[in-house]
């Protein structure tokens, strides 16, 4: 058993919403979390050293310890049972997210582990919380937020602002890899290339793997711009090859260049609250299989909340079933994220526009007959179909050249990469 923690992408919702609504941001760390869950099992454990008891003796655990693999879950349902006393309700779309609604003003609780975020417009509504949970475990006070999961928080009541920084987690795999004093450059990948498959690693597939792993987390957190390598190199973390590396030395150099940058939510456009979303595959551009790769963004507030880069499981026959089965895959996350703002306030009262650049792929969803063309692509694809016709999704055409998730699909030109990041909300504060 494991214990749910908040996604990576409801922590963003929720500081994307405190952005918009100028709320206030609050932090608290539980001491010694585990050893707050009562086991029900009967667990035995040798003792450790230092501690004397005598011989064949062993030790009868009462508590959960870190370590044990229902730990997490044991604290879990301790401090979940706790929230529930205080008013709180888990809500369904993230079981480490609760909401609690007092005098119309709603709080949001998030859990990581032992990390406690807490968002309200009520500071008393906060401090009341924090001396609820006193009472009942060891607690650290860390007040307005700073830091989670290791991304810089810095927000700006007055310009209405909050940045998602990883620069000081950036700057230390550069000087771990020894890329702190590389030349600098201005995109991830370069135009339209493209990597072979090898049968034998010609580089240190363990070093490769770290390098690439590094990679991810900042991709993971707050660097969407990140997504398309991450997902190419990735796919041959087995074997690579000098041109591998090379490709993966290229991308610290960017990522060297980018350190500063943020992911910056923005209050002030009248349709902040409103999802904007956009989907993209590149067809049959893996040269070893020939699987299409699919990608997906969702901004809220001037900035992106949720995105994917990941190849496609089968092989498509035409770049129109790539489209559409991209499409699949964001119609899932939307109505996640529809359900999700809905719980945390923000109900989405208009239908959620996916943006394709595909007009067949589009057609596919909206003309019945049209599926005699289509009875090959594997049905659980056609839920896209079903959530426009539910009246919850409606795809809407966009040009190419203002796709911004052609960023994580291939290698674009500086110009395109540079337009479309700073559209994801990556870029230097002002």
């Amino acid at each position: 058993m494991f214990a749910p923690v908040a996604k990576l992408a409801s922590l963003r919702a929720i500081l994307m919403l405190a952005a918009e609504q100028n709320l206030e941001i609050h932090q608290m760390d539980v001491k010694s979390a585990y050893l707050n869950g009562n086991l029900e099992e009967e667990i035995f454990m040798a003792p450790p050293p230092g501690l004397e008891v005598p011989n064949g003796m062993v030790l009868c655990l009462k508590k959960a310890v870190y370590g044990m693999k229902q730990g997490g879950w044991v604290w879990y349902e301790d401090i979940s049972g706790t929230l529930k006393l205080m008013g709180y309700q888990r809500t369904d779309t993230d079981h480490a997210v609760f909401v609690h609604t007092r005098n119309n003003t709603p709080s949001i609780i998030a859990l990581y582990v032992d990390d406690i975020t807490m968002v309200s417009s009520d500071l008393d509504a906060i401090n009341c919380d924090k001396e609820a949970l006193k009472r009942r475990y060891q607690m650290s006070d860390l007040g307005k937020i700073a830091w989670i999961l290791g991304i810089h928080i810095i927000q700006d009541h007055l310009a209405g602002r909050i940045a998602l920084s990883q620069e000081k987690y950036i700057n230390e795999i550069l000087e771990r890899f020894g890329k702190s004093d590389v030349r600098p450059i201005s995109t991830p990948a370069l135009a339209n290339e493209h990597l072979p498959k090898l049968e034998n690693p010609e580089v240190d597939a363990k070093y490769y793997q770290r390098m690439v792993s590094t990679l991810m987390y900042a991709m993971l957190g707050t660097r969407p711009d990140l997504a398309y390598m991450v997902a190419a190199l990735g796919q041959h973390a087995a074997n690579p090859s000098n041109d591998h590396q090379r490709a993966l030395d290229h991308t610290f150099r960017y990522l060297h260049t980018t350190s500063n940058h943020h992911l910056v939510f923005q209050r002030g456009s009248s349709h902040s609250l409103t999802l904007t979303r956009n989907v993209d595959a590149d067809w049959a551009t893996d040269v070893n299989d020939r699987k299409s790769m699919s990608s997906f963004m969702f901004t809220l507030t001037g900035a992106a909340v949720s995105w994917s880069s990941k190849k496609q499981t089968s092989v498509t026959l035409s770049s129109t079933e790539a489209k559409y089965i991209a499409g699949a895959h964001v119609a899932k996350e939307a109505v996640w994220l529809r359900r999700l703002l809905a719980e945390l306030g923000p109900t989405q009262t208009s239908l959620t526009a996916l943006r394709m650049d595909n007009q067949s792929a589009i057609t596919i969803t909206q003309n019945p007959e049209f599926h005699d063309h289509t009875k090959h692509i594997d049905m659980r694809y056609h839920f896209l179909w079903q959530k426009v016709e539910s009246d919850e999704i409606v795809l809407t055409y966009t040009p190419t050249g203002e796709q911004t998730t052609d960023a994580l699909t291939k290698g674009l030109s500086r110009e395109k990469h540079e337009r479309f990041s700073k559209e994801m909300g990556v870029r230097r504060l002002d």
